[in-house]
């Protein structure tokens, strides 16, 4: 499943599959280290996507760094609902970071994070546009 989500993305990351895989470095730490937390979305006993979160000291907040549901789920709240209750498990400061260029991403977040009120940031990193939004979930 995570390749499905890097092969999507990768056209607004200016990443090339090697050998039709795209490395993901840091995906065994969410099953591995401390303060890392993998989620999978589950609807009728089928997995339908995931999220990845961990907490970052240097921010001092939960950071969402890898969401996914599949596509022919999307457009059904399903995504909404799973992204709510992954903020909800961890309740504190988030950043919520997406690549400009998703503008579908970037809606959705919006969506979800509304019910806490957020403030929003664009910034550039490694040549690629981002959004980015602050909340504090009670």
């Amino acid at each position: 499943m995570y390749q499905r989500y890097a092969h999507e993305l990768a056209p607004m990351a200016n990443v090339v599959p090697v050998n039709g895989e795209i490395a993901a470095p840091d995906f065994d730490d969410f099953w591995q280290k401390p303060r890392h937390w993998p989620f999978w979305a589950v609807l009728g006993g089928a997995r339908i996507g995931f999220a990845l979160i961990r907490f970052v000291p240097e921010l001092d907040a939960m950071q969402m760094a890898q969401f996914y549901i599949a596509p022919q789920y999307r457009r059904k709240d399903h995504g909404l609902e799973f992204a709510r209750a992954v903020l909800a498990r961890h309740p504190g400061s988030w950043r919520i970071r997406q690549m400009a260029a998703n503008t579908g991403a970037v809606a959705f977040w919006r969506r979800v994070v509304e019910p806490h009120g957020y403030t929003e940031a664009r910034y550039t990193n490694k040549g690629i546009e981002r959004v980015e939004q602050t909340l504090t979930v009670a």
